[in-house]
């Protein structure tokens, strides 16, 4: 995501002059479309949907938002889409204030990690009944789960992506290392020693591992990729919340190495770690798709700066094979919207085949539709395999719930202890464990 947020309203008017040329995605629904159902509204008649989104307001993926409503209303010319542009930072707060007042967007841009607090809300409305079954079902079980609440789906995965491992090719050949990522936890901590060694030209500290370890709710649930890899989890076998177990505690342990050992910076966000790697001060890390337009911006150099790095499935640990987590911005419809049927033909065109490949030619953005992610247009490169492959071997995340967004900075917390505060994972365990018996009722 762009560090840049630019706040502003931005308006699409529909012009009825505009041609029906737009996309053909609805080729690829197999389910039958919401405004063609009984109670939709007539083809005529006006409509105004609002949208709530940070996308639109960052120079990335605003002209590619832009087009996306422009097709649509090529296909409708009584609707107009309205995007209201608010930072990533603050959507999620000005949403629930419009909600209080009555004035929600009728589609609200959203992200797995704030998603819980939307889903527990009242601001929100389930969408089985207006995507389809057959909709439904084409979602990538993980995905699904990670945008269901209650047994029922509150929200979309619009633009997911698995967590993949990328690695520096030059830096492992400054540190004498095969070219090729590592195929193991144990072999990842080995490299990133040999490139801790290294410096840069003008002496400078290389890190050989990099690992989001600052306060946020997002360094929480991206901490659930390596307590998974170490074969833990949130809950027990009957369901109930448990982190003070071993596999938990080893995890932590494995951040504190880390740190103490200098193969990764102290308290670092995720931003760091992007500017850290295109720089070449760091020689691996995990991120999501958006990592490769990250470092071509960051590094100064472009696509040329493609080939300086890799990009593998994050290596294996004590599950015995790749394991991750998938985040995804996702969309929901509020509550009072005045015309959910056709926010969701919008949502159902947003994530159908040519607006997912428009939004991948621009951003690298995959499809979370197991009937799209197949596609030959989206497996065209190593980077779009590797992406689709570890889709594949992604963990969903606990169950929604109106305290998970909390337990996420909770986890991120005791991440700090045990690396900032030098505190025993044991104890941070035992702390946690305190926490989220209290939090995740």
């Amino acid at each position: 995501m762009s560090k840049h947020w630019k706040t502003g309203l931005v308006t699409l008017a529909v012009a009825g002059l505009l041609t029906a040329c737009g996309s053909n995605g609805n080729n690829n629904d197999s389910s039958a479309s919401p405004a063609a159902s009984s109670g939709s509204p007539a083809a005529d008649e006006p409509i105004t949907l609002k949208f709530a989104s940070w996308s639109i307001s960052e120079e990335a993926t605003k002209g590619a938002l832009e087009e996306m409503a422009n097709q649509f209303a090529a296909q409708h010319p009584n609707v107009k889409i309205e995007f209201v542009g608010i930072p990533f930072g603050d959507i999620k707060q000005q949403t629930f204030v419009m909600a209080s007042s009555g004035n929600a967007p009728d589609i609200i841009q959203t992200f797995t990690a704030s998603f819980p607090t939307y889903a527990a809300s009242d601001i929100v409305r389930p969408l089985d009944d207006l995507l389809g079954q057959d909709y439904i079902n084409d979602l990538l079980p993980s995905y699904k789960e990670d945008y269901t609440y209650d047994g029922k789906l509150m929200g979309v995965p619009w633009a997911p992506s698995p967590y993949v491992l990328y690695w520096n090719k030059e830096l492992f050949k400054k540190a004498g290392l095969p070219d090729r990522a590592p195929q193991t936890y144990d072999e990842m901590l080995e490299f990133a020693g040999k490139i801790s060694k290294l410096k840069t030209d003008s002496g400078e500290q290389v890190y050989g591992l990099g690992e989001a370890t600052e306060k946020l709710p997002i360094n929480g649930m991206i901490a659930l990729r390596n307590i998974y890899s170490f074969n833990g989890s949130v809950f027990d076998a009957d369901g109930k919340v448990n982190v003070n177990t071993p596999e938990v505690i080893a995890t932590l342990k494995y951040y504190q190495d880390i740190v103490k050992d200098g193969l990764s910076p102290q308290g670092a966000k995720l931003k760091d770690l992007r500017n850290l790697f295109s720089i070449g001060r760091l020689g691996m890390y995990a991120d999501g798709y958006y990592g490769r337009k990250v470092f071509q911006n960051l590094s100064g150099k472009g696509e040329a700066f493609d080939s300086v790095w890799g990009v593998s499935l994050i290596p294996a640990n004590k599950t015995g094979e790749s394991v991750s987590i998938g985040e995804a911005h996702g969309l929901v419809i509020s509550k009072d919207s005045k015309h959910p049927e056709m926010a969701a033909e919008f949502i159902k065109f947003l994530t159908d085949r040519d607006m997912i490949k428009l939004y991948h030619d621009n951003s690298d953005v995959m499809s979370a539709r197991q009937s799209i992610g197949v596609l030959p247009e989206f497996n065209a490169t190593d980077f779009d395999k590797t992406l689709n492959d570890q889709m594949h071997h992604i963990k969903a995340l606990p169950t929604n719930n109106q305290g998970l967004e909390q337990a996420y900075l909770e986890i991120a917390e005791a991440v700090q202890k045990v690396t900032v505060a030098g505190e025993s994972p044991e104890k941070a365990a035992s702390e946690l464990d305190a926490k989220l018996k209290q939090i995740m009722k």
